[in-house]
């Protein structure tokens, strides 16, 4: 006949514990950026936002001042940028405004996007935050819980890459390899640009996005601002942009065709 083999109440505490801490362990593996909301409970970012104030613009809706103040810009940028401002003043005093990115049909790009000229609209679950812009139907997509991967890899493009993670209630999200003709409010970028928010909820209906742009090439140090929205019942519409309409000279001067 067999021994019987009995366990200690000792024994069967300690195997408990060792599952609960095997469990915690790999759930912190599983997780290595830290997030301490599960999707149940982190805030509730989507819906439709639209910037706040209504005339956070300034004087100029097409000509938005730049938010976090004048930009402390290196050389030649700094020339540059003055003297496009001229050339904009003298083509609008005449009448023949120069071409924008708009009357061009090209989407805003990063960080413009965010600043939601046009209402945006947020989507997201555990594993991508999805920005809609009504302006061309532009998508945004900020990657969740993954390392950004190596530069060299990847393809420029107007919103860039976005990685992002929760740290506690703010969403925090890295952006990289900006298309190199894509603009921040007429100013030039360099390839090594980083964008990084920090989104996150101050009230039921107001969103707040903490930018950062760390630019070596173009910023001798880097720009900060806020971009402050409130949340909107509006529903985004389809938006093309028909480029039949603006005739673009070998000036850059854009008229408008009226046959």
């Amino acid at each position: 006949m067999k021994p019987t083999r009995t366990l200690s109440t000792t024994m069967i505490f300690l195997g408990l514990a060792l599952v609960i801490v095997g469990g915690m362990c790999n759930a912190a593996a599983s997780n290595p950026q830290g997030d301490k909301h599960s999707v149940g409970t982190r805030p509730d970012i989507s819906g439709t936002w639209e910037r706040t104030p209504d005339d956070w613009f300034g004087e100029d809706p097409d000509d938005p001042v730049h938010p976090g103040g004048p930009m402390d810009l290196k050389e030649p940028y700094a020339s540059e940028y003055a003297a496009l401002k001229k050339r904009q003043a003298a083509a609008n005093e005449a009448g023949t405004p120069l071409a924008t990115t708009s009357a061009k049909c090209l989407p805003e790009g990063m960080p413009v996007l965010m600043a939601a000229l046009f209402p945006i609209q947020i989507i997201h679950d555990d594993k991508q935050v999805v920005v809609l812009g009504e302006y061309l139907q532009q998508v945004r997509r900020i990657i969740l819980n993954e390392a950004m991967p190596a530069k060299e890899t990847l393809d420029p493009a107007y919103q860039g890459h976005s990685r992002g993670h929760w740290e506690g209630d703010t969403l925090v999200v890295e952006t990289q390899a900006v298309r190199p003709d894509v603009r921040f409010y007429d100013v030039a970028h360099g390839q090594d640009m980083k964008i990084t928010e920090r989104i996150r909820l101050r009230g039921p209906d107001h969103l707040e996005n903490q930018v950062v742009i760390e630019d070596p090439e173009v910023l001798n140090s880097p720009y900060r601002f806020t971009f402050e929205y409130k949340r909107s019942d509006y529903r985004i519409q389809e938006y093309v942009c028909e480029n039949n309409q603006i005739v673009i000279d070998s000036e850059g001067k854009a008229t408008l065709k009226l046959d």
